[in-house]
């Protein structure tokens, strides 16, 4: 399965220093901005009065603001989970570790406030006419956590350790069980249990409905 490559990180690499610190600033401000506002309510300009330097200088280094903000999900996406596809060889033979890896990583994301600002980020980005080009770009960015998590079942199951049909759908059902209670009710403003208790006691069920539901039987 091919890996998700961040555009982000190999532009900076290519500069100076200097340059690539620049860069992650404009990356980040824009982020927070996208987030606070909506993407339809920022302009390049709002970036520029906040990360400084030029306006020249930012179309320069990323073209418009629908790449922009391609270059700040593909960062944040790194940000976020490349440290699960670093992890995963750790997990070799080890299911049930794994799942509870991703799964507390997962809801300790999902359960922050910017997780509802970003939820509701990328839903509007399907209704505005300057992003829908983009659209299938932002779905394979939104998809790496799943990528991540169908790629070690893949290695599982060629090894005999794991039965699935499909595991990227696998993978899919088991993130968004983790989503499923704890974001849309928030995002509805709809008040939800999100205390430490809950979240591990989530984590457990999940983590121990989908073991069951994956080793082979004997």
């Amino acid at each position: 399965m091919e890996k998700q490559t961040c555009i982000m990180t190999h532009l900076c690499k290519r500069r100076s220093d200097k340059a690539a610190s620049r860069c992650t600033k404009i990356v980040d401000v824009a982020h927070r901005l996208f987030l606070d506002k909506g993407y339809e309510n920022v302009s390049m300009q709002d970036i520029v009065k906040v990360s400084g330097g030029s306006l020249a200088t930012l179309y320069k280094h990323f073209g418009n603001k629908s790449q922009l903000l391609i270059y700040v999900l593909e960062q944040k996406s790194e940000e976020l989970f490349g440290e699960w596809g670093r992890q995963s060889s750790h997990y070799e033979g080890r299911l049930e570790a794994f799942l509870q890896m991703i799964a507390t990583s997962y809801l300790d994301l999902l359960i922050k406030e910017d997780a509802i600002l970003f939820n509701r980020l990328v839903a509007s980005l399907g209704y505005l006419e300057e992003t829908k080009s983009l659209n299938q770009t932002i779905l394979e960015v939104m998809m790496r956590p799943v990528y991540m998590v169908a790629e070690y079942l893949e290695k599982e199951k060629e090894r005999g350790r794991v039965e699935v049909e499909d595991t990227m759908l696998c993978a899919h059902q088991f993130l968004s069980s983790l989503e499923e209670p704890f974001m849309f009710p928030r995002i509805l403003g709809v008040s939800t249990d999100i205390s430490e208790q809950r979240c591990k006691q989530a984590i457990h069920q999940i983590v121990k409905i989908f073991c069951s539901g994956l080793r082979p039987a004997h």
